[in-house]
């Protein structure tokens, strides 16, 4: 009996131990009882990029993936979702022509139709195309006033580009990029490009911010400046440049510029195929920006 006793004191004291552990570790901060945690359910999310070369990917390897495979990675370490991205670029296209796809392309509006995230990249082209018809013009005045209908009619434009995108799909966060001037670091002074890529800008910020729903995310500064971000950095890259330091540029050297294939890009966020559209490093510079603004507009949860 003596032995019984024992041996029962001592299972009783084991129970009181275990369970006293087992009631402690549950009210610790942050502590759950195992039997009431529920497994985290990723979201699937869907994105859709439609847009112009910048949404295609040219530039970056000949793959013609652009930023969307860095934006899906992106995502899914910043939060439990499950990303599926699909790609509507076009290399080319005007604002106009990304348009007449959203409003007749079947396979493109049961994407649109289906999306979570929307991202458009659309002005580079016509801007190009404005420009292009103003080579001409050699005086910022001139170039002002000659660029003014132009401008008034790509707002236009893009505004029906969204509004049409809207219209597809009323409950998708809409995404649109800005432009940038891929050969500022060869023509620093060039004001008469500046100033053009500037007002493109505005009008992509204007045009988003007047849509319910719809944020603009600004690539300008880092793709036009690469690594020549600081103070500094700019004066020397003026210096650099004084065999360049005028206004307005010939076309011609630009055209000869964009044409030359070399590995030697001094714009260190663009390709050295063509001297004009991103690289990997500066895709990755889209993604990162627009994931930034998607953290600030979505209620995903995060890791």
């Amino acid at each position: 009996m003596q032995h019984f006793f024992k041996w029962f004191s001592a299972v009783l004291v084991i129970m009181i131990i275990v369970g006293g552990g087992w009631f402690w570790l549950q009210h610790q901060p942050g502590s759950k009882n195992l039997s009431q945690r529920k497994p985290i359910v990723q979201k699937t999310v869907r994105v859709v990029g439609v847009g112009d070369s910048l949404t295609q990917g040219i530039g970056y390897a000949d793959d013609h993936k652009g930023y969307l495979p860095l934006l899906k990675k992106q995502l899914k370490q910043t939060y439990y979702v499950k990303p599926q991205t699909a790609n509507f670029g076009i290399g080319g296209e005007r604002s106009d022509q990304i348009d007449h796809r959203v409003q007749t392309s079947q396979k493109l509006r049961r994407s649109l139709r289906r999306a979570d995230v929307i991202a458009v990249t659309a002005g580079g082209n016509d801007l190009l195309q404005a420009l292009e018809k103003n080579i001409m013009v050699n005086n910022d005045a001139q170039m002002t006033n000659h660029l003014a209908p132009l401008k008034t009619a790509y707002q236009q434009k893009l505004t029906q580009l969204i509004a049409d995108v809207r219209e597809v799909n009323p409950h998708a966060q809409i995404y649109l990029f800005g432009i940038y001037n891929p050969v500022y670091v060869y023509f620093t002074n060039a004001t008469m490009i500046t100033t053009a890529v500037n007002q493109w800008n505005q009008v992509n910020r204007e045009v988003a911010e007047a849509q319910s729903q719809t944020h603009f995310v600004n690539i300008d500064s880092v793709l036009s400046f690469g690594q020549y971000q600081s103070a500094s950095a700019q004066a020397k890259l003026k210096a650099e440049n004084r065999q360049n330091d005028q206004a307005f540029v010939d076309p011609q050297k630009v055209e000869k510029l964009l044409q030359t294939q070399d590995s030697k890009e001094k714009n260190a966020y663009l390709s050295t195929e063509d001297h004009f559209h991103p690289n990997k490093k500066g895709y990755n510079v889209m993604a990162s920006k627009l994931n930034r603004q998607i953290q600030s507009n979505v209620n995903w949860h995060k890791r």
